[in-house]
């Protein structure tokens, strides 16, 4: 049985400080869904293993629409300030909107496989 790729509708990223939380907007179609209903979001996992292999995380909490995963060591603290280095995903994105502490409104960014290099405090 070969997994299929989830399509990825929205990544939201929230830093927090060394750590970040994902939530992953996902449509897997009617008949996936009914099945993850009834059986739970364990089915799903290894697409998720396969498109954030590059990431140390934990699921959170999984259902048929989203997935929240809390991505441990994702940023490194270095002279007063938080650094991320881009880290590419196992498929394009669509849509990522990524909060940064401190900034009044996020930032959003459309089509990319990677995330973003970007610093804060």
């Amino acid at each position: 049985q070969g997994t299929r790729v989830l399509e990825i509708s929205s990544l939201i990223i929230k830093f927090q400080k060394t750590d970040a939380e994902f939530t992953v907007n996902y449509d897997i179609g009617m008949i996936p869904k009914m099945y993850i209903l009834l059986m739970g979001g364990k089915s799903i996992e290894p697409n998720m293993k396969e498109l954030f292999s590059n990431f140390d995380y934990e699921v959170i909490k999984m259902d048929q629409n989203k997935a929240i995963l809390h991505v441990k060591n994702i940023s490194r603290f270095e002279k007063g300030y938080y650094l991320h280095d881009s880290i590419g995903f196992g498929t394009r994105i669509n849509t990522m909107i990524i909060y940064i502490p401190g900034d009044p409104s996020p930032a959003q960014y459309f089509g990319l496989n990677a995330t973003k290099n970007t610093f804060y405090s």
